[in-house]
């Protein structure tokens, strides 16, 4: 009999399409090779708030399959970890005294790589890549009375500080700002924030400022007057199209302490600008009858997906989070066409939304018709299907992707 070796391509389909089976002897003696190790891509942040465990769990697909929160695992002696965000085969994770550097080993399991004494802990830090090995990251509170916001940066090979110092961001008397993303774009750190009054309700124009990337200096701070508070630190809500231009969502609705008077919307900053472009404004406000934005993600072909708050379904403050109220639609930012996904309601709003590294969309959703799962959009052709379902949590509490 022929070695199995041997075999043409075409005798292997001839003999499967005629159904025909035969057991064949390797005579080589060749030792088998290993399975492949499994490549680790995301990871995703679980919440179990009766039993006061926020565990994470490894995972190399988010597009098919089932995961369970028995394999999933706790930092010992660290239970409040917050994710910060990731590298590739890196994850950094916050805690309420250092902020650490894990890779993931073969078996899925996050190993120490190093920490760095942080500047405090909130639940949703604010950062940036100022290239492949530094990260300019604040994690401590996100509001302060005077406006002031310590940073740190942090090589990340040697997990050690370059550098700590402060940004402040212009405020009227009185009022209050708290910094929603560092966006680095053309050698400058865009910081959008919410401006808000001392009732914590965002003033009628949005503002941007600007530092100088290297040197971390205050250069200018730019106004929208389309819409109120730009982004938020705890969801995707910006992204840069192949062009270069800059978008950004306003989360603008009544859970991100902001002014559902003002319209919630996309707006943009061009490619080799460095202002708002005043004849561009979506008004997601206007297409949605009245309901708020969330975050958003680029998705490509001058596609975004965006997450809304049904303001129909919202009864009180809390249903924010924890009511089903959160839809999800397709947005094409040249015809500012939108339409919505087929997406069952979902409830809590943090870290929903990744671009995966193939140019689908990961759209994280806590439902109460379909469980838990992960859906994905191909902007290819606008399908959205469901990928992960995850058992065994109350609900998904965020996701990253780091491969």
């Amino acid at each position: 009999m022929k070695n199995f070796k041997s075999v043409t391509f075409l005798s292997i389909a001839l003999l499967v399409s005629g159904g025909i089976f035969i057991a064949c002897k390797d005579d080589d003696n060749s030792t088998p090779e290993p399975p492949a190790e499994k490549a680790y891509k995301y990871i995703v942040s679980l919440s179990l708030p009766a039993q006061e465990s926020y565990p994470f769990h490894i995972l190399d697909d988010l597009e098919i399959g089932t995961a369970d929160i028995e394999k999933s695992q706790e930092i010992a002696g660290l239970p409040d970890n917050v994710l910060v965000t990731t590298q590739p085969g890196f994850v950094y994770l916050n805690s309420p005294q250092k902020l650490t550097k894990y890779s993931v080993d073969k078996n899925g399991i996050l190993k120490d790589e190093g920490s760095v004494p942080n500047t405090g802990i909130s639940g949703g830090p604010v950062y940036t890549f100022l290239d492949n090995t530094r990260l300019m990251v604040s994690t401590g509170p996100r509001q302060t009375t005077d406006s002031v916001f310590t940073y740190q940066i942090i090589n990340t090979n040697t997990m050690t500080e370059e550098k700590k110092g402060t940004i402040k961001l212009p405020i009227n008397k009185g009022a209050t700002a708290i910094p929603s993303n560092y966006i680095v774009k053309e050698g400058k750190i865009y910081v959008p924030y919410i401006h808000s009054n001392d009732k914590y309700v965002s003033f009628d124009k949005a503002p941007i400022a600007i530092f100088n990337a290297t040197t971390q200096a205050y250069e200018k701070t730019i106004y929208t007057d389309k819409t109120a508070s730009l982004g938020y630190s705890i969801i995707n809500s910006h992204g840069f199209t192949e062009n270069g231009d800059l978008y950004l969502v306003s989360c603008n609705s009544d859970y991100w302490a902001a002014n559902e008077a003002m319209p919630s919307g996309i707006v943009r900053i061009k490619a080799g600008t460095s202002e708002f472009d005043n004849s561009y404004f979506l008004n997601m406000t206007l297409k949605l009858g009245g309901s708020h934005t969330g975050g958003m993600v680029y998705a490509g072909n001058n596609k975004a997906i965006v997450q809304v708050f049904d303001s129909n379904l919202i009864k009180a403050y809390k249903d924010y989070q924890t009511g089903f109220v959160i839809q999800y639609y397709e947005v094409d930012l040249v015809t500012q066409a939108i339409r919505k996904l087929d997406i069952p309601l979902s409830k809590y709003p943090r870290r929903a939304l990744e671009r995966m590294k193939n140019g689908k969309v990961a759209i994280m959703a806590n439902t109460q018709s379909a469980g838990n799962a992960i859906y994905v959009y191909n902007s290819a052709n606008g399908e959205v299907k469901k990928g992960l379902e995850y058992k065994g949590a109350e609900f998904m509490s965020g996701f990253m992707s780091f491969d």
